[in-house]
């Protein structure tokens, strides 16, 4: 089911139910890639970068008025891509693949897959409980982690965090958690810093100055103020899911997610404001703006802007309403979408939107 496929989880039992060794697979060549389902578009530098389903990556060097694919080294669905600066990014997505290029986008090898993630989290698992006092509980955690692995490479990485070239963070499904101190060459676990005894799925990473926050499924907000060395439970304001959070100019972060749910917390994450988005639609991801703004896209093909301070949306008007998974803002300042239906340009009038929608 398409919806299922596309839906801010970015996974299914469907979705994920891969075939060991899929996802070494290079990606198809299409000309259809940038109508595909696309999950995720970024700006390197003047270049806009997306990726999506099977694997697509597609790249635009004129604004998303054009788009051309690029090799892919796996099939598997893409869900989240980012950049450090104009070159050098990572992407993540189904299968615990983890994605990087160093050249813009324009190459990508693989730094981490399911099977590779599932070894680590069992041989961590293991040195962790080894002479633990509470054999139950030492237990319980040695099968979970026997589970990733004998389930294979199926569940999928969600969100990624690179506060450097070396220094970055992937989270994920069943509450998967990893870390790597080497620019991706090397990974850890930190599930066991994570405060997730059900292994609920892990949809978001943002950082807010000195703060990292990781939010997810039925609630789930966590803080880390030493740059992931350590995470502390935070009480949310909403016990639905968070799709996503989303940093402002003004140092505060917005927490959005399931029937148009939506927060603003302007002291670290200890409290948290309601916005008005009008409708109880999904919302699917975020946006800041170069001039302070921020835009949140729904399932429904709403963009909506919250700008100065505001507690209550303005919806822009988008030619192509579709199922928008993501944004950015192409260097000429059009709204760049990804969507369902592949990529959008819009040259979107910020300055008229409407409030009674």
């Amino acid at each position: 089911m398409l919806s299922m496929l596309i839906m801010p989880a970015y996974f299914s039992s469907t979705a994920v139910a891969q075939p060991d060794g899929l996802q070494v697979q290079p990606a198809i060549t299409s000309e259809m890639a940038a109508q595909s389902v696309m999950l995720s578009v970024t700006r390197a530098g003047q270049r806009l970068v997306a990726v999506g389903e099977r694997g697509f990556i597609i790249v635009s060097d004129d604004n998303g008025t054009s788009w051309s694919q690029v090799d892919s080294p796996v099939s598997v669905t893409l869900v989240k891509v980012r950049f450090i600066d104009d070159v050098e990014g990572w992407a993540v997505g189904h299968a615990g693949v983890v994605l990087h290029t160093r050249d813009g986008g324009l190459s990508w090898s693989k730094q981490l897959d399911g099977v590779q993630a599932a070894e680590i989290e069992l041989q961590e698992t293991r040195l962790a409980t080894e002479g633990s006092e509470d054999v139950e509980k030492a237990q319980e955690r040695l099968a979970q982690a026997q589970q990733l692995v004998d389930d294979g490479p199926d569940k999928p990485l969600l969100d990624l965090l690179f506060l450097d070239a070396k220094n970055g963070l992937v989270v994920g499904a069943y509450g998967l958690a990893f870390v790597t101190h080497d620019g991706g060459f090397s990974w850890q676990s930190i599930r066991s810093r994570i405060d997730n005894p059900n292994g609920l799925h892990l949809y978001s990473i943002e950082r807010v100055g000195r703060d990292l926050f990781i939010a997810g499924e039925q609630g789930t907000l966590l803080r880390s103020s030493d740059e992931g060395k350590t995470f502390e439970p935070l009480a949310s304001p909403y016990e639905g899911t968070t799709f996503g959070l989303q940093a402002t100019n003004s140092s505060s972060i917005l927490a959005f997610g399931l029937r148009g749910k939506a927060f603003e917390s302007k002291d670290r994450g200890d409290t948290w404001q309601p916005l008005d988005t009008l409708q109880p639609v999904t919302l699917t991801s975020g946006l800041r703006l170069a001039d302070g703004s921020v835009l949140l896209t729904d399932e429904s093909g709403r963009v909506l802007r919250f700008a100065n301070g505001d507690t209550k949306a303005a919806v822009l008007q988008i030619a192509q309403p579709s199922y928008f998974t993501g944004m950015a803002q192409a260097a000429n300042g059009n709204l760049i979408i990804s969507s369902a239906r592949g990529m959008l340009s819009s040259a979107v009038a910020v300055d008229s939107p409407e409030h009674d929608q």
